[in-house]
């Protein structure tokens, strides 16, 4: 039986997130060919293991947005690949970053900036749509409530990786996801369910606290969170793991024996200053990063947005230290 205070709680997630999500299309301009993605087309609940993909739109010469139906669903994603991309002369690193609840795909990708960093560090970039869950808000199955979504997104993105490794030349070791709330949650459901992914990034985003994770093996994990997050609270809530408790989970997974906290240069001269919980010296190498920012609220955080740092650039410096190049 579901607990009702529970049920409550998670309601009012949902309105904050509503009126609050990832930055928001009221901030956010979006000059994109638009879909919606997620588009239920019938055909029940059967999760075919290979996609059917076809393009949408061409962007630019780097970048399209494509659609493949999927368990009943359309499912849709925009691919950006760095300058001068060919899949047959090296296997490049592959990024997914997901939106937040509300949000979309191309969102995510004018405020995230990945598409740059993506160009200088020569790797590619998917910027993955979510579905129409249950409340008719576009996001996530994260296992917050059976109520809230039944789409198998575990199983989509099974079938994305096996595309992009058939198509694209994507190795093992260099498959990652990040994303933005809801989209963090997702990228922490992604390390706890999916082997081939190597890392994951989460800005704002936690572990759902109805979830029970079981990783199939070691993963590095960077996570940014603001102390005044109203949102997903950095000190949890019945429905979330606290910051600090999700980051202490992977950190106990990986046997991490060496711990250190660094606190940050003050970059926005506000008078507080953000710091990085580390944990080292772990299983298979693996390293367990907490970007606390004090007084900061449910946003991604921008150097150009007044913060201390970037996390789109941090996130990718934190992935490109883990792919073994040997």
């Amino acid at each position: 039986m579901i607990d009702l205070n529970k049920l409550l709680t998670l309601f009012i997630f949902l309105f904050f997130i509503s009126c609050e999500s990832d930055i928001g299309s009221e901030t956010i301009s979006n000059n994109d060919s638009e879909q919606s993605g997620g588009t239920f087309v019938g055909g029940g609940n059967s999760t075919p293991s290979e996609l059917s993909v076809e393009l949408i739109t061409k962007i630019n010469d780097q970048t399209a947005s494509f659609s493949s139906p999927f368990g009943g669903y359309n499912r849709s994603f925009i691919v950006h690949v760095p300058p001068n991309f060919d899949p047959n002369i090296s296997s490049l690193p592959l990024v997914f970053i997901l939106h937040g609840y509300t949000s979309t795909a191309p969102i995510i990708r004018n405020y995230s900036n990945f598409d740059s960093i993506a160009d200088q560090e020569n790797f590619i970039v998917v910027y993955v749509q979510g579905t129409t869950d249950n409340f008719s808000n576009t996001g996530w199955n994260v296992d917050l409530l059976p109520s809230f979504s039944t789409v198998d997104d575990v199983a989509f993105f099974r079938a994305l990786i096996s595309y992009f490794k058939s198509n694209y030349n994507i190795a093992d070791d260099k498959i990652f996801s990040a994303g933005m709330s809801l989209g963090g949650f997702m990228s922490y459901r992604l390390a706890c369910e999916v082997e081939e992914i190597n890392s994951i990034g989460s800005v704002t985003g936690s572990m759902s606290g109805y979830y029970s994770c079981s990783p199939p093996n070691k993963k590095s994990i960077i996570h940014f969170h603001g102390t005044a997050d109203t949102v997903v609270p950095y000190n949890g809530s019945d429905w979330t793991r606290s910051a600090i408790s999700a980051h202490n989970f992977w950190s106990d997974f990986s046997n991490c024996e060496n711990f250190t906290e660094i606190i940050l240069p003050d970059l926005n001269s506000d008078g507080t200053s953000s710091s990085v919980k580390i944990s080292s010296d772990c299983d298979d190498n693996v390293i367990v990063r907490l970007y606390t920012l004090p007084d900061e609220g449910h946003t991604w955080f921008k150097r150009e947005w007044g913060h201390d740092l970037s996390s789109s650039i941090a996130i990718w410096n934190f992935f490109k230290s883990q792919i073994n190049e040997d």
